[in-house]
């Protein structure tokens, strides 16, 4: 599994527009099945989150696995998968 690494875009990940920017760069790499990696980032925005976890999670069967998120990350991809009807599997921090 492939895993991005969210921090190279900003400790504090929010809004529509930056969430479609960087799913956007990130589809040019992405290869399923594929992850996210939170290591490094502060907080996220719902709505940043939207744009990217779900057209993942979407292209890999409603899952996606993600690392390294601390419990205010966590928290917003639980909104987000209950809202979705997806599945996010959360490793513990490595």
């Amino acid at each position: 599994m492939t895993f991005f690494a969210l921090k190279e875009f900003g400790s504090v990940l929010t809004g529509r527009e930056y969430g479609k920017t960087i799913y956007g760069t990130l589809a040019e790499k992405l290869v399923h099945p594929a992850g996210l990696d939170f290591e490094g980032v502060e907080s996220m925005g719902s709505s940043f989150g939207d744009e990217i976890v779900i057209p993942i999670a979407r292209d890999q069967g409603n899952k996606i696995v993600v690392r390294n998120a601390n419990q205010v990350i966590t928290s917003c991809l639980m909104d987000i998968a209950e809202e979705n009807q997806i599945s996010i599997e959360i490793e513990l921090r490595h």
